[in-house]
């Protein structure tokens, strides 16, 4: 079994999130206009870096176009075409702002890992189970290897999240199999969107103490997965969760926002019966 960071933070979130993207394959039919823009920001930053570390030239309102090339109105949630190109120049000036302000010389760009589940202190290892994940950047300041996610944001975030992040500690894991320190350095970089856009860096470290509670947390979610105890953990997140629909019984949106289809996959699994 291979679980991803995202799997895993999705799941720690709510249980019947997860069950409804990864196990029942739900996605709304329009792609949310903000997971558009800040996934077209992140393939900017990364083009640029990309092509910086082999001296190529990058054209960014060229890599723009191509990759917005596949959007419309009907397959997002833009309410108009002027809407979308509006998204298309926030994201463009978003990733320029990054490149301007953040003086980075990557040693690895969108870097891909898989690792075992290992107990840092007794060495037990979760049998037939890889964690995976793609790291945005990695940097090596003062001469260690530090990990960096991107993150587009519409507020400032506060420090409690970044501190106790499960992302950053994933991240910090693969890096403590490369490099043998006891402190990991991590860092997100949030490109924080309002009316004057900014970046923020939030610096933080793991340690062997992180390591052991993803152990325990890893242990304690794949075992639920494979149990299939997955279960509503209503929140503030519920606000901006694709699926509130589903949980909260409303049929017509839920039918406008992912389809007869899915209506279909969520009757034959009781969802819409609960």
């Amino acid at each position: 079994m291979r679980i991803s960071k995202s799997r895993l933070t999705t799941f720690l979130a709510c249980p019947e999130k997860y069950c409804l993207a990864y196990e029942l394959g739900l996605k709304p039919r329009r792609k949310p206009q903000d997971l558009v823009v800040g996934a077209s920001t992140h393939h900017l930053i990364a083009t640029h870096f990309i092509r910086s570390r082999i001296q190529e030239a990058c054209d960014l309102r060229e890599v723009l176009q191509e990759y917005w090339s596949r959007y419309t109105p009907d397959n997002t949630d833009f309410a108009t075409l002027a809407d979308l190109e509006a998204g298309k120049a926030q994201s463009l000036d978003l990733a320029r702002l990054f490149i301007r302000e953040v003086r980075l010389e990557p040693l690895e760009v969108e870097y891909k890992f898989a690792l075992p589940v290992v107990h840092m202190v007794t060495g037990e290892t979760l049998p037939d189970l890889e964690l995976v994940g793609i790291i945005d950047l990695i940097d090596q300041p003062n001469g260690q290897r530090r990990a960096i996610e991107i993150k587009t944001k519409s507020r400032k975030p506060d420090d409690f999240g970044a501190q106790t992040s499960v992302e950053l500690t994933c991240y910090a894991y693969w890096l403590r199999f490369l490099d043998d320190q006891e402190v990991i350095p991590v860092s997100y970089v949030n490109i924080v969107k309002n009316k004057r856009p900014y970046v923020q860096w939030q610096n933080q470290e793991r340690t062997s103490e992180d390591f052991v509670d993803l152990f325990h947390t890893v242990e304690t979610v794949v075992a639920n997965i494979l149990d299939r105890r997955f279960y509503r953990n209503p929140g503030i997140h519920c606000n901006w969760c694709d699926f509130r629909p589903i949980c909260t019984r409303d049929l017509e949106a839920v039918e406008a926002m992912f389809g007869m289809e899915a209506m279909e996959v969520l009757q034959e699994n009781g969802r819409m019966g609960r």
